[in-house]
């Protein structure tokens, strides 16, 4: 009887996805190409003389042990993967920003991760990637973090499959691949990508910003606050994690302005100049912003953990209000919504949800049915976040072994404009003496109850660190749609 409950909840599960998709074309059939790789099987360009490809150390040593590695994941890509047209490294190693520590023997260890984009005929199927995650660690001698609840806590291997239809959406994910990326192998297809730095939208910085709630809760643990003396790796996690805050508030903040570039450390000298002029109001409360992004950036392009003093527990409680801060200010500057109050925050998403996607989904629209106008996009923008929804709930139900419906209130809203707000209420929940605020928690607890199945006592110290590790699977489970949750 319950194979059978579970076999129709499956049937009524994957008919009500399938009847979103066709609604609003988004999601395109997959198929295995059958076609020959063996002609792709071309080694990848020689060396480039010029030291410092992948990070801003000039040493050969350096780039040579990071080529080692890349090819590593090329050849596993070239091996498992049929149609490959081009591998291009993105992300700070595309970008020659890379943070690596360099040991006292020589040794090149990574901090942050390679991002891969794989150009394709056809995006090859689930298993499929699964099996050549599995090969690209083992290669690297490096554990698959993929179960982890918070894997970039450590160095990851990114691997994004793409078809050149795809490279039509006005993201900063996808004019950081078109300005600041190296090809690895095959044809170089960044002129594919139409946009230039003014057509980043602003919901890309919202989004940063977003991302960075999930990095401060990912990289912390109520523990720490118990604990006497933190142990190295986790010093260095948290710290590293806080200065990246910093760095992506800057990101942030030059998208708002229209002064967007690529490289970390061209946006940092941008917002020294444009800072007080265009953030008047936040230069008042924030005025060491800039010098601090600037500190925190040439930090990250030259990692040196030795030559840190903060107390990395007092630093992830001042970079919590510096994102806050920076929230706020976003929000108001972005949608007119002025949050004062962070319990207030999940009301506010129904007019988020009304803007935040349209800048993605108007190439497609264009794209597919060659033309769109405002009406078009509601409609679209709506149907879009009733399909993430659905899926989302199908993906909590796999996960959790029952059926689970409440993703599907609030159908219009998408499940990462649910689970985001709670996030920042469970980050501002703790207070620096161990303390919580529980009306806050229970807020933030009804809406992560809205993406996943969260028991919490709040009689109980422990709700703060249960909550955490709550929005955490529910982040885990949402995969999004071309990078963009």
């Amino acid at each position: 009887m319950l194979s059978e409950r579970r076999d129709t909840e499956n049937i009524i599960a994957a008919k009500a996805c399938t009847f979103a998709k066709v609604s609003l074309q988004l999601l395109i059939i997959v198929y295995r190409n059958t076609e020959d790789k063996s002609s792709y099987l071309q080694p990848i360009p020689p060396e480039n003389e010029d030291l410092g490809k992948y990070t801003k150390y000039d040493i050969k040593w350096v780039d040579v042990q990071i080529d080692a590695q890349l090819r590593l994941i090329t050849d596993a890509i070239l091996e498992n993967i049929r149609g490959v047209k081009s591998i291009i490294l993105a992300g700070g190693f595309g970008k020659g920003e890379g943070s690596v520590e360099l040991t006292q023997d020589r040794k090149v260890e990574c901090l942050r991760d390679f991002d891969m984009v794989v150009i394709v005929d056809q995006i090859p199927k689930e298993k499929i990637q699964r099996k050549l995650y599995d090969e690209v660690y083992k290669s690297l001698d490096l554990p698959n973090p993929k179960s982890k609840l918070f894997r970039f806590s450590s160095f990851v291997v990114g691997i994004y499959f793409r078809r050149k239809k795809d490279l039509i959406y006005p993201d900063i994910w996808f004019y950081d691949l078109k300005a600041a990326s190296q090809l690895l192998y095959g044809e170089d297809i960044t002129n594919l990508i139409p946009w230039n730095k003014k057509d980043v939208p602003p919901s890309s910085g919202l989004r940063v910003l977003f991302e960075k709630v999930c990095g401060l809760l990912g990289i912390f643990s109520y523990s720490y606050l118990e604990a006497e003396e933190l142990p190295e790796k986790q010093k260095n996690l948290l710290i590293f994690e806080c200065y990246k805050t910093f760095i992506e508030i800057c990101t942030a903040l030059c998208i708002l302005s229209g002064e967007y570039e690529s490289k970390y450390a061209e946006r940092a000298k941008n917002l020294e100049k444009f800072y007080t002029g265009k953030f008047p109001d936040l230069a008042k409360v924030l005025p060491d912003l800039p010098k601090k992004v600037t500190e925190y950036t040439n930090f990250k392009l030259k990692p040196n953990f030795a030559t840190i003093r903060q107390n990395p527990i007092e630093l992830w409680f001042s970079t919590r209000h510096t994102l806050g801060t920076a929230l706020q200010l976003y929000l108001r500057r972005y949608l007119g919504i002025t949050v004062s109050d962070w319990k207030n925050m999940p009301k506010h998403m129904k007019v988020l949800a009304q803007h935040y996607y349209k800048h993605f989904l108007n190439p497609f629209i264009s794209a597919e049915l060659r033309f769109s106008n405002k009406t078009m996009l509601n409609i679209a923008s709506f149907l879009y976040q009733i399909l993430t929804n659905i899926e989302y709930s199908h993906a909590v139900t796999n996960n959790k072994g029952r059926v689970y419906l409440r993703p599907l209130r609030r159908c219009f809203v998408s499940p990462s404009l649910k689970f985001f707000p709670a996030g920042i209420m469970i980050l501002f929940a703790l207070n620096k003496d161990g303390t919580i605020e529980k009306e806050l928690l229970k807020k933030a607890a009804e809406e992560l109850k809205n993406c996943i199945p969260v028991e919490v006592s709040m009689d109980n110290i422990s709700c703060w660190e249960t909550l955490r590790r709550g929005f955490l699977e529910a982040y885990r489970l949402c995969e999004g749609y071309h990078f963009v949750k």
